[in-house]
């Protein structure tokens, strides 16, 4: 049994605790941006190929509460068995970070960490490491004083399934985007529409829920070259993903008024095997606003500064008066633009808000009520 620490963007923690628990293991902790859980050494595989909204899974090495003074701290740090999480020429890369804690320099942290591991694997020799042969990613954490040891198993962060070989301007992250059709409560037997999608994020995050596609699935990870897993676990795991997709036809409208990016979105959704599920079209989203369409919009309009090529307010406009004549449409749109609330309620349609992140600007989805 190992105890795991899955991070995740700010305000999607419920949804990243849900797939925890839909996967069978047990939350013991949840705090922003994190959620603890225990559970089987399968779990390092399954979460990483399975999380659609967490960022980096780790595995907690170590934990230890009032730690306040760094001779501690190191004896902490070297009494972890290094031996056998660090294979002979691994580089092993620490990253320090301290929250209301009394050892707060972050690089004394990192340095000290270092250290102790070194020491701890070959005393006072030089630690060889060479960075082709593998890395171990270290994560010390100290929170209110308590130390956590995390090893990374994810490496880069999940919301880079592998699929997106090239971006339009000012994407979103995929796991922006898989929170935000899972928010908008589509119902995949309906129609989507992404009359703003760009590279096609959202309209292949939308597939791959509703065809149950793993999202890691076609991705590497930090575990796979750990001597001390099993040599087949990400293989096994892999082959049970593959073996819950779903085989249903799905009606998602993608459209955009660049060509090249929809070209773009079309490779994309290609790599990530769900082109089938996805009509691109090079449309202005004007063409939609008085259409009697049904179904759902979930999309990422420009905003703020993300693009300076597009009549801000009159999309937001647009957008509000949209929801607001055609009763058949449902779901929602992601934005930083705080006057498209004024638009709304000027045009009377009852939305729900929510706090999100995107690229790091603070937006809200308004997901219509």
């Amino acid at each position: 049994m190992y105890h795991y620490l899955l991070t995740s963007s700010l305000w999607l923690e419920a949804l990243v605790k849900k797939e925890v628990q839909k996967q069978g293991y047990e939350i013991t902790e949840v705090q922003d941006k994190a959620i603890y859980f225990s559970g089987s050494e399968e779990a390092i595989a399954r979460m990483n190929l399975w999380s659609r909204f967490g960022n980096i899974l780790y595995i907690v090495a170590y934990e230890q509460k009032q730690v306040i003074d760094f001779d501690t701290y190191f004896d902490r740090v070297y009494q972890i068995d290094w031996e056998k999480y660090v294979p002979e020429w691994y580089e092993v890369h620490i990253k320090a970070t301290s929250l209301k804690s009394e050892l707060g320099a972050t690089p004394t942290l990192q340095w000290l960490a270092k250290k102790a591991i070194v020491k701890k694997l070959v005393g006072d020799n030089i630690l060889r490491e060479d960075p082709t042969k593998g890395t171990l990613g270290v994560r010390i954490l100290i929170e209110n004083n308590t130390l956590r040891v995390l090893l990374n198993t994810s490496w880069a962060g999940l919301h880079k399934r592998g699929y997106r070989e090239m971006t339009g301007e000012a994407p979103i992250k995929e796991n922006i985007a898989a929170g935000l059709v899972i928010l908008s409560r589509w119902k995949f037997r309906d129609p989507l529409y992404d009359v703003f999608c760009g590279s096609g994020t959202i309209a292949i995050e939308a597939a791959m829920i509703a065809k149950n596609k793993a999202p890691g699935l076609t991705r590497n990870f930090a575990f796979q070259d750990w001597i001390w897993l099993p040599y087949d676990l990400l293989e096994r795991e892999r082959k049970l993903a593959k073996e819950k997709e779903f085989g249903g036809e799905y009606t998602i409208y993608a459209s955009d008024t660049d060509r090249q990016v929809l070209e773009t979105a079309k490779r994309n959704a290609k790599f990530a095997g769900v082109e089938q599920c996805i009509r691109f079209q090079c449309m202005d989203y004007k063409n939609i606003i008085d259409k009697k369409i049904h179904g759902w919009l979930v999309s990422n309009p420009p905003y703020g500064e993300r693009l300076e090529d597009f009549d801000i307010v009159d999309i937001h406009k647009d957008i509000s008066n949209l929801f607001a004549k055609n009763t058949q449409i449902q779901g929602g749109i992601i934005t930083s633009h705080h006057e498209f609330e004024f638009y709304s309620k000027q045009s009377s349609w009852g939305y729900k808000k929510r706090k999100l992140y995107n690229g790091g600007e603070l937006c809200y989805f308004y997901r219509k009520m």
